[in-house]
Order: C-alpha cells, then structure tokens, then sequence
C-alpha cells in the first residue's frame, strides 16, 4: 500500500480461519491502523486482493462484505440516538428489528449495564463508545470481526471484560483479527501474533 509516495505496508500477507485468533502488534506508525482499514475496504490496495471464502471482496459486494467482516476503530463514531439506536442499526439495514433483550444481552457482553441502553450515545465516555461500537458490530453477527486497539481508553477491569468477551466471540466461530500495542493484552487474547515494523508483517509465536 502506497500513499503519498511512501509505502506504508509491503506485502502484507494474513489469513484469517472461524474461530481463531489473530493479532497484531508494533509500534506507532508502522501500518497496523493502515492495514487493517485495508482489510475491512477503506484503505485501497496499490497490489494485491482481499478474498473471502475464496471469493475477490469485489465479486462479494462491498455492502455484502462489510456485513460480513465487521470494523471496530479505536476511535468509534457514534450515530445520532441513543445506545439502543446504535446497536440496532447494522440489523436494521437488513429489515432485522432486535428486542431489548437482544440489546441488553449484547451490552452484557461487552461489559456495559443494560440500563445504559437509554442513554444518548454521544454522551458517553470513550471507554463506553468503544465498547458500544463492538456491541453494535456483534449485532450483525460478523464471521470476521477487525478491531483496533480494543482496550484503548478502558481501566484494568473493564479491559479484561472486553478481552475476555473477543474470545469467548472466537470460540463461537468468528475469526478476530485484533490490533494492540500491550504484550499482555495479545498473550490473553491467544492465537497468531504478528509483529509489523515500518510496514513489513512478520509472524511470531507467544512468549511462554
């Protein structure tokens, strides 16, 4: 991937598999973001191609796609509404109306009260937007899940929910790719650990 001139990721090559974890760690400015971004179709590729099931992301439909390979950034924005409206809005591009209780269970999951479905979601801490914007992509029930930074702006406790809530989601079948910078965050999580260093990925196993 090129911009400006400068490559910022130099033959990158990752493959998710249903219900295994992958993550990626570096540090600032050597491509994560950048790659990840590529991955779920809002960074365009200067080479290579995204497949899914084998299929190039163009034949699939980008629409289509991104229903299926759900983004969470590190910095999420937040819809107009309330929390509930939030998490509702991926189901509802597709006629699907989710119940309260479908709402609460998935703000459970991610370690958010169900009382805070009422709230106006643009009101909320950073902490609590992050883990808003992961309920609302769960809503679609996303076969690969792209994550950036999941614990950022989240206190000890609240990290460890979050991270214990991306693998239970693996053990049900989602592939996660998550990006995150603290070495203990990534051992929790399990799996593949890559390591990027000015734009190059390189593959590691965890420290035991």
């Amino acid at each position: 991937m090129i911009r400006d001139g400068r490559r910022l990721v130099d033959a990158a090559s990752v493959t998710l598999e249903a219900a295994c974890i992958t993550t990626l760690s570096g540090p600032s400015g050597c491509g994560k973001s950048t790659l990840l971004r590529a991955i779920a179709t809002l960074a365009p590729l200067s080479s290579g191609e995204l497949l899914l099931e084998g299929r190039r992301a163009c034949d699939v439909g980008f629409e289509a796609y991104r229903r299926r390979v759900a983004y969470v950034p590190q910095t999420p924005r937040m819809f107009e509404g309330s929390v509930a409206d939030n998490v509702r809005i991926g189901p509802a591009f597709c006629e699907v109306s989710l119940a309260d209780a479908d709402v609460h269970d998935l703000l459970s999951r991610v370690g958010l009260e169900p009382a805070l479905a009422a709230r106006e979601a643009r009101t909320l801490s950073g902490g609590e937007q992050l883990r808003v914007a992961l309920a609302r992509a769960l809503a679609n029930r996303p076969q690969v899940l792209l994550i950036d930074e999941p614990t950022a702006s989240l206190d000890p406790a609240a990290a460890i929910v979050v991270l214990d809530a991306l693998v239970a989601l693996a053990k049900q079948g989602t592939a996660l790719l998550a990006v995150t910078h603290v070495e203990a965050h990534a051992h929790r999580l399990g799996g593949s650990v890559f390591r990027m260093k000015a734009g190059i990925l390189g593959g590691r196993p965890l420290p035991s």
